[in-house]
């Protein structure tokens, strides 16, 4: 989810009698005061035109997110460009930010391709800085906002993502623009209400205070394009002081750190690590920038006379150093990634998988889903691809456990074992529980994914909406597998060590073939895309063999008197959950390690 969404939420979860006291007094204050009015519905437009940009721009990226990334991402310089050409695009750091710890969450990138990504689109948000000054003060964009939002509106009713994406960019910008000339509006009318200039205290305490407030102002509307709007404007119409208005843009960018705070909370360790990336490079910058403000100033004095900048064009000075600053922060802290890497993989270990002997764990809950997932339809379907392989390993361990096998065989399924060994009959003390199992270790991390599932809001794709239902059956599949093999256990337990020979070795049979179906799905999850679904096709068919073999010597046994009709009634039941065992296994198998692959190689 958005940063803005969770905010929203947070705000929902106030007392009701807070929430009418805000609302009352923001409607006294339109009231009271027309230009603060206009102020209030600029910012509004703005930032709603960044949602709709931001909508927009998860329409025409699913499907093919991994290996676009893949492609755009092999290296620091094309992580800097795709982050600083993306964020020109959409006109969002934050969006960017979030798609990125999103993407490092779900093992969509490395954490270097992400801080190079982070720090790209520092750079990229300065072009909103130029669009506002070049532009956005000069003209009326209002009178081209229109058309636009007409537009918008009509392709985005259209049933079709790529016309619905359109639609909603066209929409965002035309609110962008809208909202900015609301905002110029607003201000005009404000000298009187509100002077930015009544907070200058002179020398470095100024600048502090400029900067507090560009923090502020950027943390409560989630946007630093909106505070950089306010600050511009507030420069144009001379309520605030040059310097002080270089001091509120690092303070502006400094901001934007509370988008990746928050996305830090959902996200898992891999995520906190880009989030922490991020605070330290716009703090680095802030620091840096501040403390040499007059030298920067004088640069930025320097390079507009080269440049033909008007000294009096102060506007457009402010957008030049905007640039220059954060140019400076990747000056310093490019040659500082390898070192930056290092100490966060050190200080947030990313989380790995525990060992899977069931009986040492704690009760098992998801290892992959986060909530900085969701931000992206694709980041969601990747950490769910995750966690059911996830549930995939701790299903064979429980079914393992449920059908007595040693404890050697279940600590490595997927090595080359002989299976033809025959297996013994365990100790009392060897025999686990599958009920208690499945109640450990399968259902906390099954209702994990059914909540995550739930949560996975607004529209997908078609292939999308296809991967997720894939995913879900995948899961029932598994936790049916394992409730088959508890049923399996229930007469396991009395028949084990049965002093009825055939009665006895009809369940060493039995554990054998389950032993083989876990051998050769474990193999196949670990070799994968066609391999896994030769293994699993030939697994069928020697499963559909050993079941006639196995129906047949029991009705020899039955006519000659081994067994009577009880006892074979209790085989041919749990041969039938075998069997329901091995179809719901390999069922989930292909659709997690063979289809998923083909998927991504498609």
């Amino acid at each position: 989810m958005s940063a803005s969404r969770s905010i929203q939420r947070r705000l929902v979860s106030l007392q009701p009698a807070w929430l009418i006291a805000a609302l009352a007094g923001f409607v006294l204050l339109f009231f009271g005061n027309n230009a603060f009015s206009l102020l209030l519905a600029g910012i509004a437009l703005f930032i709603l035109g960044m949602r709709y940009l931001e909508n927009g721009f998860r329409a025409f990226t699913g499907g093919a997110l991994e290996r676009w990334l893949a492609a755009c991402t092999s290296r620091l310089w094309k992580s800097l460009l795709f982050g600083g050409l993306t964020t020109a695009l959409v006109q969002s750091s934050s969006l960017i930010t979030l798609l990125s710890i999103a993407f490092l969450s779900a093992g969509l990138i490395s954490l270097t391709a992400g801080i190079g990504i982070v720090f790209g689109a520092n750079l990229g948000t300065t072009t909103g800085a130029w669009l506002i000054a070049l532009v956005g003060l000069k003209v009326d964009l209002s009178q081209i906002a229109m058309p636009m939002l007409v537009l918008g509106v009509i392709f985005e009713r259209n049933k079709s993502a790529g016309w619905r994406g359109g639609g909603q960019v066209l929409l965002g910008i035309g609110l962008l623009f809208l909202g900015i000339d609301q905002m110029k509006l607003g201000f005009s009318g404000m000298e009187a209400a509100l002077d930015l200039s009544a907070f200058a205290a002179g020398g470095w305490q100024s600048l502090l205070l400029y900067a507090a407030l560009g923090t502020l102002a950027t943390v409560l509307m989630q946007s630093s394009h909106a505070t950089l709007m306010i600050t511009l404007t507030a420069l144009a119409s001379g309520q605030l002081g040059y310097i002080d208005a270089l001091a509120m843009a690092v303070g502006a960018n400094l901001g934007t750190t509370i988008t990746a705070l928050i996305a830090a909370f959902s996200a898992n360790n891999a995520g906190r690590q880009l989030a922490a990336a991020h605070i330290v490079f716009n703090l680095v910058t802030a620091v840096v920038a501040l403390a040499i403000l007059p030298s920067l100033a004088q640069l930025v004095d320097t390079l507009s006379s080269w440049l033909g900048i008007d000294d009096q064009a102060l506007t457009l000075k402010l957008a030049l150093f905007h640039t220059l600053f954060n140019l400076l922060g990747l000056l310093i802290m490019l040659p500082l990634v390898p070192l930056l890497v290092r100490g966060l993989q050190r200080w947030l270990p990313a989380a790995v998988e525990p060992d899977e002997d069931l009986s040492q764990q704690p009760r098992s809950r998801a290892l992959y889903l986060n909530d900085a997932a969701l931000v992206h339809a694709d980041t969601a379907l990747k950490v769910l691809q995750q966690e059911l392989a996830h549930l995939a390993s701790l299903s064979y361990q429980v079914i393992a456990a449920a059908l007595y096998l040693p404890a050697q065989f279940v600590r490595d399924m997927a090595a080359s074992q002989n299976l033809d060994s025959r297996l013994a009959i365990p100790p009392l003390a060897a025999r686990e529980d599958a009920d208690a199992l499945y109640h450990q270790h399968i259902k906390g991390v099954y209702a994990d994914i059914i909540a995550f599932r739930s949560r996975l809001d607004g529209e997908l794709l078609p292939q999308q909406q296809q991967q997720l239902m894939d995913d879900m059956l995948s899961a029932r599949d598994l936790v049916e597998a394992v409730k088959a093999a508890k049923h399996l256990q229930s007469n396991l337990r009395k028949h084990v060590d049965s002093q009825r020979p055939a009665l006895r070795e009809g369940y060493r049979q039995l554990r054998e073939q389950g032993r083989a179906v876990l051998s050769v799905l474990a193999r196949g999850s670990v070799e994968g895309g066609v391999a896994a679904e030769r293994r699993s096709a030939e697994l069928a068919e020697e499963q559909r063999m050993f079941s006639a073999g196995f129906e047949r010597h029991l009705h020899e046994q039955l006519r000659s008197g081994e067994l009577d009709g009880w006892q074979a009634t209790s085989l041919l039941n749990d041969l039938n959950y075998l069997k329901q065992i091995g179809e719901h296994l390999r069922a989930a198998h292909d659709m997690i390690y063979t289809r998923a692959a083909l998927r991504s190689a498609d």
